[in-house]
């Protein structure tokens, strides 16, 4: 036996800057590097004095000393380019935005900072302390930030949750042809988060423009990388995926520019997709204004080494050395910096006596709190040729309106609405496992598309995360995802991107549409198991920013496809494998009718007792109501078919309540994850005066399902169980 080596396509480099290349540069950019890290560091000390005077509310993070990694990486960035940032980007914010603002050749030396840097600092400081005028309307915070249009995704708090983002933007600008790139900055602390892996694996298979900065301050809060770190280099991680690495000292903006230069240059092999790997040092601790070593983590000693290689002083020294700036310039720059963040402070607040306060008419109006959760309406997308673009707006239909002609399976329904929007929208892409093989994933229910539109339907690896992160990004960027979740189990590998990124990034960020949906196969039923049968509904329907439908028809199932896909909020579509063989009829032609969100479907009239489900529980009710009518009663059978809280129609629970008087909620979720509990506690509260009785709630056991037949039935509700629950709430009348 013998153990051979195997060769590496590993490429990691190290940048070196040199004294020439400072003197090759252009000195009016230098100067403007000067500037910004001069701004940047007024700005975080300024925001650290407002933070201990209570005027911020939150932590905050500053970035005092790792200036030159935000300053060079912008500086080096093209008008198209973006940026994602972290919990601590208030000086990526700044470099990216300000760069951004700055006209051709400019020079700050004699003519300042221009009014629209002047407001982006103060719509930056509005921001952090939660105010109106911030760049999220005060909801992100410190934490939060965007500015699409000077190139900022956003920031996120999640440590590297934004790294799929960021992907996913810059794949969209891959596929949209608009040659730009994306640069991902993640701390030290989020190298070993899984969520890195792998969009740093979609990134390399899909050739991604984008390169995954770890801006290396050396803790993660207050635990050293050589206690999280096993290999010799953060940027080690690299080679896993055959992309580049690149180092290079942190403190010098001249080498982050040139660093990022060199990977945003057209070369072959190419550097991006890729990593940048910048040492650098925050003089704080994780937040606030005390040195990490009075926390005992680091010594001062530590703190002093790296103040001594401080970027601003590194960059003075060499603006010096190569006539680029003089003492009286340097002042001129540093004065426009304070005069700026002055500006910012004043424009923020109001003397009280001796202290600083916020203006009452400054705070965001607590009243539009819930505008933007959900969008509509998504930018550039209509609902059917006719011209309908609105989820529940003019033109939704139900099936008693049109002549439904044609009999068609449940699946064929999925199949051939994703189809019409693939053919309708070249902005629309499938993503998910298995949905482009031949017979069209597991189940057939993307049959035949990838053939139909080559390159559009597309593979995964058995990432969840990673590509449904990956789909917020491009639903952020231009595209229109849909994803397949094979399994709605499988979202729980996928929660931060589901729930915190997608389920709320819109909001944050002041109403963006994130016109994204995802569709997944309840298999509770079918043998799968506890790990395979997860009722996804409840769990969605925690976050607001989620809509839910669930068609139990395939008339249905293209109606609340064709909102889910008008609308700029994320959407789940839930369906049962059991649906999937199951026949209904739709009408001839193009499936572009439109069925309302918000908007339940009475199945079945009846005067005694209503019983509401969803899903496959609706065949269910339907038997129970055959059942009970040998009886002599009469079962009134709502289909919900949205199930988020917002959407949730009571409107049409309380009409038939009117009638019967008597309410049942059926579902074949577990009672742990049922919908139910809530339905019934908004129908007391809202309809007490008309119901005769408590709210009957049928559901599954609270146990996982077993893989066992018998088992598993014996978890699950029958017709039999709805049938003796709305009999017992009918009695009661």
């Amino acid at each position: 036996m013998r153990l051979r080596p195997l060769a590496s396509a590993s490429r990691s480099m190290t940048l070196v800057v040199t004294g020439g290349d400072w003197a090759r540069q252009d000195p009016a950019t230098l100067r403007w590097m000067a500037q910004l890290l001069l701004l940047i560091r007024r700005f975080e000390e300024t925001v650290l004095e407002l933070a201990a005077a209570g005027l911020v509310h939150g932590p905050v993070h500053s970035a005092i000393g790792q200036e030159a990694v935000a300053v060079g990486a912008a500086l080096a960035l093209r008008p198209g380019d973006r940026i994602m940032g972290t919990h601590r980007s208030h000086h990526h914010y700044l470099a990216k935005v300000l760069t951004a603002l700055a006209p051709a050749g400019y020079d700050p030396l004699g003519t300042g900072l221009t009014t629209g840097m002047h407001e982006a600092v103060r719509a930056l400081l509005a921001e952090v302390m939660g105010l109106a005028a911030g760049c999220c309307g005060g909801r992100g915070g410190s934490m939060h930030l965007s500015h699409p249009a000077a190139g900022v995704i956003a920031t996120d708090a999640i440590a590297g949750g934004g790294a799929p983002i960021a992907t996913g933007a810059a794949w969209a600008d891959l596929r949209l042809g608009r040659g730009a790139a994306t640069l991902c900055f993640i701390g030290d602390g989020a190298v070993y988060q899984g969520i890195l892996h792998e969009s740093a694996n979609l990134a390399a298979l899909w050739k991604v423009p984008v390169a995954f900065v770890i801006e290396n301050n050396q803790y993660a809060v207050a635990t050293p990388v050589r206690e999280t770190c096993a290999a010799g280099r953060l940027s080690d991680v690299a080679a896993a995926y055959g992309l580049p690495a690149v180092r290079v000292d942190g403190m010098d903006p001249l080498a982050v520019m040139l660093a990022v230069r060199e990977l945003l240059r057209q070369s072959d092999p190419s550097l991006l997709p890729g990593f940048l790997e910048a040492e650098t040092y925050r003089y704080y601790h994780h937040s606030g204004t005390l040195a990490g070593s009075a926390f005992g983590y680091r010594s001062a000693e530590e703190e002093a080494a790296w103040r001594s290689r401080d970027p601003i002083s590194r960059c003075g020294e060499q603006l010096w050395r190569t006539g680029a700036l003089d003492e009286e310039g340097g002042a001129e720059l540093r004065g426009y910096a304070d005069r700026c963040v002055a500006a910012a402070v004043e424009a923020c607040t109001e003397r009280r006596g001796n202290v600083l306060a916020v203006p009452d008419r400054l705070w965001p109006d607590p009243h539009l709190l819930s505008v933007g959760v959900r969008q509509d309406r998504a930018a550039g997308v209509r609902a059917g040729p006719a011209g309908r673009d609105e989820a529940a707006g003019p033109g939704a239909v139900e099936a008693d309106d049109l002549a439904c002609t044609q009999e068609i399976r449940y699946v064929e329904a999925i199949a051939g609405v994703t189809g019409r929007w693939l053919e309708r929208d070249p902005r629309v892409v499938v993503l998910g496992e298995e949905v482009a093989n031949a017979d069209g994933g597991a189940c057939g229910a993307t049959r035949n598309l990838a053939a139909a539109f080559p390159g559009r339907v597309i593979n995964t690896p058995v990432s969840e995360a990673g590509f449904t992160g990956l789909a917020c990004g491009a639903a952020l960027n231009g595209l229109r995802p849909v994803v397949e979740i094979m399994f709605p189990s499988f979202a729980l590998v996928a929660a931060d991107q589901l729930f915190n990124q997608a389920g709320q990034v819109g909001w944050i960020h002041g109403g963006v549409p994130v016109p994204l949906v995802a569709r997944t196969r309840v298999a509770a039923g079918l043998g799968y198991g506890a790990r395979h049968s997860l009722h996804p509904a409840a769990l969605f329907s925690l976050f607001p920013g989620w809509r839910v439908v669930a068609p139990s028809t395939p008339f249905d199932y293209i109606g609340l496809f064709n909102a889910a896909m008008a609308c700029g909020s994320p959407t789940l579509v839930v369906e049962h494998q059991a649906l999937y063989p199951c026949k209904g009829r739709v009408p001839d032609g193009p499936p572009d009718h439109l069925v309302a969100w918000g908007r339940a479907r009475v199945v079945r009239p009846g005067r005694h007792v209503t019983v509401v489900a969803y899903s496959a529980a609706v065949a269910d009710a339907l038997e129970a109501a055959r059942l009970l009518a040998a009886d002599g009663i009469e079962v009134e059978v709502i289909d919900l078919r949205t199930l988020d809280a917002a959407g949730t129609d009571y409107a049409a629970i309380g009409a038939s309540l009117e009638r019967t008087g008597c309410l049942a909620v059926a579902e074949h979720a577990p009672a742990c994850a049922s919908l139910g509990p809530r339905i019934a506690a908004e129908c007391q509260r809202r309809f007490f005066d008309a119901l005769d009785g408590p709210v009957e709630l049928v559901a599954g056991l609270d146990v996982p399902l077993a893989a066992s037949k018998r088992l598993e039935a014996a978890s699950i509700p029958t017709a039999a169980d709805i049938a003796a629950a709305a009999a017992r709430a009918a009695r009661r009348r």
